[in-house]
């Protein structure tokens, strides 16, 4: 999955939380957006929040490895994201980890 990520997206995406002026609520539709199309190339079997899951994660990753300096705001509407996006799968996996 991680090599399913095309450096345009990560750069764009990362052009994108550079902008001082966008909203929280921006990034995490810009977040959503370039999910999105990764959705797309992944395998149909693979469970849809599993994989929404993962690739939030490896695209925050991808963009702060990119440009350091916004590791701060990747990582927290990356939190944000997940926590209105994901949570219940989150907590599921947490759970079924007992």
């Amino acid at each position: 999955m991680d090599r399913s990520i095309p450096p345009r997206l990560v750069n764009h995406l990362a052009m994108q939380f550079m902008n001082p002026n966008l909203l929280e609520e921006d990034r995490r539709r810009h977040l959503a957006t370039a999910l999105e199309q990764l959705m797309q190339t992944c395998p149909a079997d693979l469970e849809q929040e599993k994989a929404t899951l993962v690739l939030t994660m490896l695209l925050a990753k991808k963009v702060a490895d990119h440009t350091p300096s916004l590791l701060r705001d990747v990582f927290r509407t990356t939190v944000n994201f997940i926590n209105q996006n994901l949570l219940t799968y989150v907590r599921n996996l947490a759970r079924n980890m007992d």
